[in-house]
């Protein structure tokens, strides 16, 4: 991966002028990423205030279709990293169809593309490139996504340039250069102007299926971008943090890089407290593998080996750009080995720590907090560890799972609320009435592991005859 980014990094300068047929060939093999020089008769043919429209009469496509509309599916469905976001089938973005034959394989030739709407053409031999431009009128944060098609051989790559009018020059500010059949993705917090698009097959060709490439602008964004793909991702060390960020449109993308120094156990969650965004976390190893998923409002713990990690956060079905969601990334000190259990509060009037003739237990009804403290092997504290609850009652065995978090000095509490009514197959006089319970079975884990526990059961109250 780090050779193919720098063989596309680099671009050469052209002088003013009419481009030469070897223009591809001299932009993949240059060895500085150097600005690419535009001809002045197609800067001059440019509108440079106030229009969105390319008046340049050097070239004109050989055809062009009506335009079309697609649905976001349609647009997406080509391979992500590891799932596409699942997008609204209502949203439609407008599509221009054109047959490049060799018109746009040069800057001079670029198509403009319209913010919010997309375009298609065709590669028609390995290392050719296809050129497109937008304008930001006021300034924006730019999103451009590139569908490379139904291949999953080929392997197109996304650049992104701005134009110096006073000089003349495009110079490279985003790049995306995954891998074959994958979408690229860049995104830039632009200011007015005109922005140059390019497309360049790094591997193969199609000339039966398209590409497409959709332009987009957002007027709200937050202060990390741009971070739309791993190139760009926000780099957050070893260290564990929480941070707020937004998705500004339903193609946004945000991006982080984590580095563990030594194999740990790591701690992630998602919190949207937003009734109008739905989001999702995505893991990734160093080579881009995927290696699983995260839904919002959950938290998830595993162990991960030494090294650099990639999150990728997205908006699979809506996002709303007003509320921030907050990523949580956070590294236990040490594996669980066992919990000692301090309060176990209940509902129903029966809270105590008592014995019923089988020993002390704490007596429980329907919705318990059990608090606690988790250890290590050595008797220390373990922060950050995730704690799960097990509890089995005895009408039909059903089983009641929940879990909880550890602060720093390794205290948690787990809120287990619907427990079943219980059956009463054990029965206890007091002197005053007779109490019918169950004895049901609780057990604690930690990142699938069974732990040590101060207490294995509890009384399970049904009810009281006086």
């Amino acid at each position: 991966m780090l050779r193919k980014t720098f063989r596309l990094l680099c671009a050469l300068t052209l002088a003013v002028g009419w481009f030469s047929a070897s223009f591809n060939q001299a932009l993949a093999g240059s060895s500085q990423a150097k600005p690419i020089q535009l001809p002045a008769q197609f800067l001059n043919s440019m509108v440079k205030k106030g229009t969105n429209t390319l008046l340049s009469d050097l070239h004109t496509p050989l055809t062009q279709s009506k335009s079309l509309s697609i649905s976001k599916e349609e647009i997406l469905k080509s391979p992500k990293l590891n799932a596409l976001p699942e997008t609204s089938s209502n949203s439609k973005f407008s599509v221009s169809t054109v047959t490049y034959d060799v018109y746009n394989t040069t800057p001079d030739g670029a198509i403009f593309i319209k913010s919010g709407n997309s375009a298609q053409g065709y590669i028609t031999a390995e290392g050719e490139s296809r050129w497109f431009f937008t304008r930001v009128e006021t300034p924006n944060k730019l999103t451009v996504f590139l569908n490379p098609g139904a291949s999953t051989t080929n392997d197109y790559d996304l650049h992104l340039y701005k134009l110096d009018e006073s000089t003349g020059t495009l110079n490279k500010v985003s790049y995306s250069t995954k891998g074959a059949g994958q979408y690229e993705q860049v995104s830039y917090v632009a200011g007015t102007g005109y922005y140059f698009i390019l497309v360049q097959s790094y591997k193969g060709f199609d000339v039966t299926q398209p590409f497409t490439v959709h332009s987009i602008q957002s007027d709200s964004y937050d202060s990390i971008e741009p971070d739309d793909n791993p190139w760009f991702a926000k780099d957050r060390g070893s260290a564990a943090f929480s941070s707020s960020q937004t998705i500004d449109n339903i193609l946004d993308e945000d991006w982080s890089k984590i580095k563990i120094p030594s194999d740990s156990t790591v701690r992630l969650n998602l919190n949207n407290t937003s009734a109008y965004g739905e989001y999702r976390l995505d893991l990734y190893d160093s080579n881009l593998i995927s290696l699983g998923y995260l839904g919002q409002n959950t938290t998830a713990q595993l162990k991960l080996a030494a090294g650099e990690y990639y999150i990728r956060v997205i908006a699979p079905s809506k996002f709303d750009l007003t509320t921030p969601y907050t990523l949580t990334v956070s590294y236990q000190n040490a594996d669980v080995a066992r919990v000692v259990t301090s309060n176990i509060t209940t509902d129903g009037g029966v809270y105590g720590f008592i014995n019923y003739g089988y020993g002390q237990k704490w007596r429980i009804k329907n919705n318990i907090t059990i608090s606690g403290r988790a250890f290590d092997a050595q008797g220390n504290p373990v922060a950050n560890a995730i704690v799960t609850t097990r509890i089995i009652v005895t009408i039909n065995n059903k089983v009641f799972t929940a879990s909880g978090t550890t602060n720093e000095q390794g205290f948690f509490t787990i809120p287990v609320n619907g427990l079943t009514s219980a059956a009463g197959k054990y029965s206890f006089y007091n002197g005053v009435s007779t109490h019918y319970f169950d004895i049901i079975p609780i057990d604690f884990y930690s990142v699938g592991k069974l732990l040590n526990s101060d207490i294995n059961s509890l009384y399970h109250f049904a009810y009281q005859i006086r």
